[in-house]
């Protein structure tokens, strides 16, 4: 199988997935259109080419790193823990108005705050680094894979996420004015406790299980 295509796929499955950054990217976009969803976005693409590239360049050091029952533990409580604020500020959060549904969206935050929440809701989900771990180990160490194959495994799997993101903060921002004020209420609601139990679960994995 031609391995862009192979990472393509890998990507198509990571991105029809639901949980924290699903949500981070589409509550924005809703509230405050398009481009404060892609400025999130930005911040999700940069975490993940981090990730990729540190765990190309340091594997072996990454991989005790992640199996070290104490780096699991804290690393679980912390991420389940930002993870839990995060959705309780999604489920407490004011929807904005009728009114300005029916008007262009105002960006309300900066573009750093927005690049910084895409950024870090995604570094600091333990999933994360678990799924390009092992991408890494399966895709590349596995198969042995030189520099060109990881070019295009790696830029099938991020060109997927990139276009697939940036259709869900599109989207997002066509339906807008679609919405009325209890669904705005009842998807910032779900978004909530959707991402609590998320970061709830991340948690006690993280205490009683390790990742």
């Amino acid at each position: 199988m031609n391995l862009s295509f192979e990472g393509m796929l890998l990507g198509l499955v990571l991105s029809v997935s639901i949980g924290p950054i699903f949500f981070a990217l589409v509550q924005t976009s809703i509230r405050e259109g398009l481009a404060s969803g892609v400025f999130v976005a930005t911040g999700i693409w940069i975490s993940d080419f981090l990730f990729i590239l540190f765990t190309y360049l340091g594997l072996s050091q990454l991989t005790q790193l992640r199996d070290n029952p104490t780096f699991s533990l804290y690393f679980g409580l912390i991420g389940g823990l930002f993870l839990v604020i995060f959705g309780l500020i999604l489920f407490f959060k004011k929807p904005i108005s009728i009114e300005t549904l029916g008007k262009s969206p105002v960006r309300e935050s900066s573009i750093l705050s927005l690049w910084f929440q895409g950024f870090l809701v995604n570094t600091i989900n333990p999933f994360t680094i678990f799924f390009w771990l092992t991408t890494m180990t399966d895709g590349v160490v596995g198969r042995s894979f030189g520099a060109k194959e990881v070019i295009l495994f790696f830029g099938g799997i991020m060109g997927t996420i990139m276009v697939t993101d940036f259709l869900k903060a599109y989207f997002a921002d066509k339906i807008r004015h679609k919405l009325q004020k209890k669904h705005l209420k009842f998807f910032g609601w779900f978004s909530g406790i959707i991402v609590i139990g998320f970061g709830l679960m991340i948690m006690y994995r993280g205490y009683y299980n390790g990742f």
